[in-house]
């Protein structure tokens, strides 16, 4: 279907974040070489893929249904008169939680761009946050040794470990992959449900102590000593699904009322908090978890322009930003940050990194999320 509005040419591509900063005032409508983006606005508060009834939204050759009738969720997209996976056409918009605007964008070229990518650290610590499905990490072990290897983290906070994985497992497969002496803790499993028995770890490579594991759900903390500075680190798993009200969205905001309740009534000062936050609903567990002492780590895909963290081209529902990091801004410095696809880099990247193009998305439907910091004396 042709794109009648008219557009303006983007000088560079926009980031898909939901903070429209790089939208020039009055601008509903912009293209560049390789996408199409409009700005979708809503009466009142809500999340695009939970809608009360479909909104159609027609963008260059694609008709999008967001919250299509026959389904009541999720995203439906049509190329002409032919229904098509939403990933084909590229969908994709910010934010996932509920607001009253959007931006969206799809595919122009129907190819993947690739980059180069330089995954140096140059800070006191790499931390690295990953949701790894149903204990991906330890089944394909392959694969997880070359992301690992690849990213090098000092601190590695888990998510989504099998109820069956063990920390003398997970000590073994770092030590072999990584060097060192690592240190490691995991939830406990609350129920018999397989959704009750996935377990959150936290991982560190030198001698730590572990502080709280927060039942009845997949969180806990743990110290280290860097830099002759104690530092809390947080692996968090929040309840999944629903919109902005509902159980889920309550269960999140009480799970975060427990995150911070620990560190309000900790003694320690630096944090950094991060895992798979759930955040389909609002932006509320976040906040209640930063209140007035911690900033967000703020990153993108290698091609700069995503900071979605999962995706599931099976799925209905499109790529968003469910895995956030928190840190303490006056003990902490951000130094670099990003979130890793590796389906963004080119070849020689991937190639003198050990790593295949479809390592993350093959490994796991969340991807790393990577923070360097240098810690302040």
């Amino acid at each position: 279907m042709p794109f009648l509005l008219p557009l303006l040419l983007a000088v560079s591509p926009i980031q898909i974040d939901g903070l429209f900063q790089d939208w020039s005032d009055g601008t509903n409508h912009q293209e560049d070489a390789k996408y199409l983006y409009t700005l979708v606005e809503l009466p009142n508060k809500a999340c695009l893929q939970q809608l009360p009834e479909q909104k159609v939204v027609e963008l260059g050759e694609y008709t999008i249904f967001f919250s299509p009738n026959n389904k009541g969720h999720g995203v439906s997209c049509k190329k002409g008169d032919k229904w098509i996976s939403p990933y084909e056409a590229g969908v994709i918009f910010a934010p996932t939680t509920a607001s009253t605007k959007f931006e969206v964008r799809v595919h122009k070229l129907h190819q993947k761009c690739t980059t180069s990518f330089d995954f140096s650290k140059n800070a006191d610590i790499r931390v690295v946050s990953w949701n790894v499905q149903f204990g991906a990490l330890l089944k394909d072990k392959p694969r997880g040794v070359r992301l690992l290897k690849a990213l090098d983290p000092d601190v590695l906070l888990l998510q989504e470990l099998d109820g069956d994985d063990t920390n003398e497992q997970l000590n073994s497969f770092l030590e072999q992959t990584l060097g060192g002496t690592w240190f490691t803790c995991m939830s406990r499993v609350h129920g018999t449900e397989r959704h009750h028995q996935l377990r959150s770890a936290v991982c560190i490579n030198q001698r730590t102590k572990f502080t709280n594991n927060l039942a009845p759900f997949k969180a806990l903390y743990g110290a280290s000593i860097f830099n002759n500075v104690p530092v809390n680190f947080f692996s968090l798993h929040m309840r999944c699904c629903g919109g902005p009200t509902g159980e889920a969205e309550d269960q999140r905001q009480e799970e975060a009322k427990k995150i911070r309740n620990a560190i309000d009534t900790s003694t320690d000062q630096t944090w950094i908090v991060a895992g798979d936050w759930n955040l389909v609903g609002t932006t509320k567990p976040l906040k209640i978890v930063q209140s007035n002492t911690l900033a967000i780590v703020d990153a993108f895909q290698p091609d700069g322009l995503l900071n979605a963290t999962w995706s599931d081209t099976t799925s209905s529902f499109t790529p968003g930003r469910l895995d956030w990091m928190l840190y303490s801004p006056k003990t902490l410095e951000i130094v670099r940050s990003f979130v890793l696809d590796t389906s963004d880099l080119d070849i020689k990247t991937c190639v003198s990194h050990g790593i295949l193009q479809e390592d993350t998305a093959k490994l796991s439907d969340h991807l790393p999320l990577v923070a360097d910091f240098n810690i302040s004396q």
